[in-house]
Formats: structure tokens, sequence, C-alpha cells
């Protein structure tokens, strides 16, 4: 199943990818769908580099769980794009980075061209963003979701640097965004989407209702895939069908 579910998101996600990528548009990379070899696919020339995180100190020590930290991946087909996989054993994109060479549409849908934008620019006055800089980082983190965060230099001869002095800040050129998605929750929630139908003894039931079933008590078992299934048990059946039958009490 899981093998079906990847092959379906990658023929979407080309498709996608084959509209006019003049104008970027992060909404079109769909994180934890995104795969690198969904981007070689696209581009066979997608090249593995070094990656700054800006919201990390530059020992390592500290790291951030919901992506690979300081590897990235990009292409140039996407200009300003830095990609970076959920887990260094998978492919999945969790998170996106943007650098100053970026132009294109933000998640909002806001244009945007990163080498001329301030950050008074993009939160005016708002007062629903966090500000945060590490000790040991050059940047100050400004975000109101974890999801979207924006980067300005450090000024570390403004004392004391808390509180923030924001008026200064705010007319700041943008440094960096990032765009994180956390794939551990995605990966629960679809994994709930996709589960086969489960049939014992000619009943549905629920997968924790047969981890009760002895081994031996099994006859046999039968997988139904695709039509095979949907022909058989209708809707249900679009995501497989596993067939359970027990042998018979003497």
């Amino acid at each position: 199943m899981k093998k079906i579910f990847t092959f379906l998101v990658l023929i979407i996600s080309l498709k996608t990818f084959a509209q006019n990528t003049d104008t970027i548009k992060i909404s079109d990379f769909k994180l934890c769908e995104l795969t690198t070899d969904i981007l070689k696919q696209k581009d066979p020339n997608l090249k593995q580099i070094k990656t700054e995180e800006m919201d990390l100190c530059s020992d390592g020590f500290v790291q951030d769980a919901r992506f690979e930290n300081r590897i990235g991946y990009e292409s140039k087909l996407f200009s300003g794009i830095i990609f970076q996989k959920y887990q260094s054993n998978l492919n999945t994109i969790a998170k996106i980075h943007l650098t100053k060479d970026f132009k294109g549409f933000l998640p909002n849908g806001k244009y945007i061209e990163v080498d001329k934008l301030k950050l008074k620019d993009i939160i005016g006055n708002s007062q629903d963003y966090k500000w945060r800089g590490r000790e040991c980082s050059d940047y100050m983190k400004i975000s109101n979701d974890e999801s979207l965060s924006y980067y300005v230099k450090i000024n570390k001869t403004l004392e004391p640097r808390y509180p923030v002095d924001k008026k200064y800040y705010l007319e700041q050129q943008i440094e960096g965004i990032d765009i994180v998605s956390n794939c551990y929750s995605y990966y629960e929630k679809n994994q709930q989407k996709i589960k086969p139908l489960i049939i014992l003894e000619g009943k549905e039931v629920s997968e924790e209702s047969i981890s009760s079933i002895k081994p031996e008590d099994v006859d046999h078992i039968n997988v139904l895939k695709d039509k095979n299934a949907t022909d058989k048990y209708g809707e249900k059946g679009k995501n497989g069908v596993i067939e359970i039958f027990l042998k018979k009490k003497k």
C-alpha cells in the first residue's frame, strides 16, 4: 500500500511541477509529500549542498528534530530555494529555505523578492510575532507560527539585546525565510487514511480487534487490491482489503 501511495504522490507532484515555473509558488511544493526523488525527476542535476541554519548555533550541538540539519538540495529550476529532508534516511522534504535569490509567492499568496524585502514589508507593526535571537546565532528569528520564520541580521553593537529594538530591526533587510512542516504529525494522520479494510470471517473489524488472534488459528489470508477490492467491497476497499479466515473448530 505504501508503494502505491508514494507512486500516486509522485504522479500528482510531477503534474504540478509541469506548470510554468517562471513564477514560483511555494504552495505548489507539498511538504511531507514532496521527495528528492520527485525533484530529481524534474531536475536530474539536483545538487546536495551544505546549508546554514539561521536559527541554530554553528557548533551543531543544538538540533532541530523536524528536519535534517545543515544539509540541503538545490536546483537551477527553482532559484533561491533550498530543500531539506525530514530525516537523513528518508527522501521526504520537510523544510524549504528561501535565500536572497528567491522571487515568487509565499504560502499565503504574497509575492516577494527577498533581496528587496525589509522586515516591515512582511509584518508591519504586528504584535503577534515572537522575536528570538540565540546568543550563538548571527540572526534574529521573527515568527508567529513555527512553520514560517523570517530572519534579519543581529546588530551585536546594540545593547542591551533585550528588550528587542523592534523599530531598528523592522528597517532591516530579510536575510532568509524558513518554511517547515511537521512530517511526523503528517505521517500519523495519513497512515490512518490509507489503512486497508480488514475483514474477519466475513465481517469488517478494526486493526486492534485482530491483535489477539493466534497465528495457529488462522486458516488463510486473502489480499485484494485495486479493482478486485472495490468490485467486492465498494468504496471501502479503495485502500485494499485483507480477508482473514480462521480454522474451523472441530
